[in-house]
């Protein structure tokens, strides 16, 4: 049986499992130059990211997966969501506010930050999403007429 608690829960993966993702992907410079702190910050932004997708996961009150899915089903949800957030913790190191060229930057008041539009990057990144789409919960718009 595989947990996936709802609550206090801060990432699908370890810093560890992520490190052995990412030993087999190529372009990962960025995760391999960051320190452990940065990692699991990463890991954790990327944990509440994906969280935001309306995801087609039946979870038990406990926080369980539901019996309705088999072993091979189970371990093949926990492998796209862990995948996934290893790429878009990568995404989020990529394409963090400090590594960006921004035209200008103010501080009176509120942090404004202006990228010229060819800099500023997606919200999520392509291969996470593309890894979750069999589980994403796609929204029906009714139209009455």
């Amino acid at each position: 049986m595989i947990v996936y608690p709802e609550l206090g829960y801060e990432s699908w993966l370890s810093e560890a499992e992520a490190d052995a993702y990412f030993a087999t992907r190529l372009n990962v410079d960025e995760w391999a130059a960051t320190t452990s702190d940065l990692k699991l910050r990463a890991l954790q932004t990327a944990f509440r990211s994906l969280r935001e997708f309306s995801l087609e996961i039946v979870f038990n009150a406990d926080g369980t997966l539901a019996e309705t899915y088999s072993d091979e089903q189970a371990a093949a949800v926990l492998k796209a969501l862990q995948e996934s957030q290893c790429e878009q913790a990568l995404h989020e190191l990529k394409h963090d506010l400090e590594n960006l060229a921004a035209d200008s930057v103010s501080l009176g008041g509120l942090l404004s930050v202006k990228l010229s539009p060819d800099a500023k990057p997606e919200r999520y990144s392509s291969r996470a999403v593309a890894m979750l789409r069999p589980l994403l919960k796609a929204r029906a718009v009714a139209r009455y007429r």
